[in-house]
């Protein structure tokens, strides 16, 4: 009698999804603090950030989740005159994210 092998499975890793860490958000205040890029690009990253997790593509670091959503909701409206937030309060922002 021959025995029967059970067929192997191989487990695929799970979708790469990119994670936005309080690191990455502070850099890009940073460039927008240094000049390198203006309101409009960092609203616009901002958006694309905030709605990319809210549809599962993209997550926020583990734990810092509530403060990163904040931050973002801050940010995607700076390229509106009423919203723009000075260089005062980009530097606060910098300052929430780097508090442990």
């Amino acid at each position: 009698m021959t025995e029967q092998t059970k067929p192997t499975t191989v487990e695929q890793p799970d979708e790469h999804i990119f994670v936005l860490t309080s690191e990455l958000l502070t850099e890009r205040i940073e460039a927008r603090l240094a000049g390198q890029i203006d309101d409009a690009s960092l609203s616009s990253w901002a958006f694309d950030r905030f709605y990319a997790e809210e549809v599962g593509a993209e997550d926020y670091e583990e734990g810092r989740e509530p403060l990163i959503a904040d931050v973002l909701d801050v940010l995607m409206f700076g390229d509106d005159p009423s919203f723009c937030l000075s260089e005062t309060e980009l530097h606060d922002l910098v300052k929430r994210l780097n508090m442990a």
